[in-house]
């Protein structure tokens, strides 16, 4: 018998605006099913115990703590690289005072150039991951909610 090989591909971000477009159309469906429940409930104490009420702090809570952790995690992988930069950066700096200045300076500028373009990819990857990263855990919370709540009967 064999095993068939089951390679995992690195979901890619999505685009910021398409994924917050997303989760306005969601959250304001989940919003309509959830005002109704509220107001069908209004007049029934035992009603205002259902469990979606409890829920939508609940799921708030634990989205902002996902938030904040993804957040705080790629923020540090973030800092990590720029810290190898500048250190790069201080290298050039100290091997400019060793060399002869002409050349030093030559030498400082061509390398410091390619350090810089590579340090502004990293930001521009930085910058996506970290808005991927803020979204991600509201945009599928509030996905699920518009869609079970959907289908739930009225």
């Amino acid at each position: 018998m064999t095993r068939k090989k089951t390679t995992r591909r690195r979901r890619r971000p999505a685009d910021p605006m398409v994924r917050m477009a997303e989760m306005a159309i969601a959250a304001g469906q989940t919003i309509g099913h959830r005002s109704r429940m509220m107001a069908q409930a209004a007049g029934d104490p035992a009603a205002l115990g259902h469990p979606e009420f409890t829920r939508m702090v609940a799921e708030k809570m634990a989205v902002a703590a996902e938030t904040g952790a993804e957040v705080a995690r790629r923020i540090s992988a973030a800092q990590w690289g720029w810290a190898s930069w500048l250190g790069a950066q201080a290298q050039l700096g100290a091997a400019a005072w060793a060399a002869n200045p002409a050349t030093a300076w030559q030498r400082w500028l061509t390398a410091s150039t390619g350090q810089a373009a590579d340090i502004g990819r990293r930001l521009a990857t930085d910058a996506a991951d970290l808005a991927d990263a803020s979204l991600a855990p509201a945009h599928r919370v509030v996905s699920a909610n518009a869609k079970r709540l959907g289908r739930r009967k009225r």
